[in-house]
């Protein structure tokens, strides 16, 4: 059991870390982030082959659970451009429907919809912080689209169903989420 939450958690932080390189590289936050260290303009260098190598590592450690946690985290991203057509000549909306289905043909569905629901919560809290700094700089903001009021009720809902569905996965996510988010903000 502890091997197993061990392997979740080394396995989540990498995830998160491509999670967060990615959402810099499609929100173009590395261009405005002020630089403590050279870590993380070494970082964004190779970020790619960093994100590879990171996705390819968390997917042996638990394939389930990642592979879960990071299309949920496309999809949620989607959400904002479900109308635009993207590169592979798919409206955003497209995408998530797919994504939607392979995840239901190729993962547990109550693995899925943990995942879904925690990437969703932790997208929401990250707005609630960050809702006067997206809506100074343009971004994209669940927060300023809907009201932070209701954000808030329904961040609550999310957590309550999170801790139904699995209380020890949902501590590893957001304990994970919060360590990453600490971690990338030291550098």
């Amino acid at each position: 059991m502890l091997l197993e939450i061990f392997k979740s958690y080394i396995s989540l932080l990498l995830l998160g870390l491509v999670i967060k390189l990615l959402d810099d590289e499609v929100d173009g936050d590395e261009k405005l982030k002020k630089y403590n260290n050279n870590t993380y303009l070494q970082l964004i260098e190779y970020k790619f082959p960093y994100c590879l190598l990171f996705l390819s590592l968390a997917m042996v450690l638990t394939p389930e659970i990642s592979f879960s946690l990071f299309t949920s985290a496309y999809m949620i991203g989607m959400f904002h451009f479900s109308n635009k057509k993207l590169p592979l000549q798919l409206k955003g909306y497209h995408e998530i429907i797919i994504l939607i289905i392979l995840n239901l043909l190729l993962v547990e569905v109550r693995v899925f919809t943990l995942a879904f629901t925690s990437m969703l919560l932790i997208q929401l809290v990250d707005d609630i912080m960050d809702h006067q700094y997206d809506l100074k700089y343009g971004y994209k903001n669940f927060v300023n689209k809907f009201g932070k009021g209701e954000i808030i009720i329904f961040s609550n809902i999310l957590l309550v169903l999170c801790f139904m569905l699995c209380w020890i996965g949902s501590i590893v996510i957001f304990s994970s989420s919060f360590i990453i988010n600490y971690l990338y903000s030291k550098i």
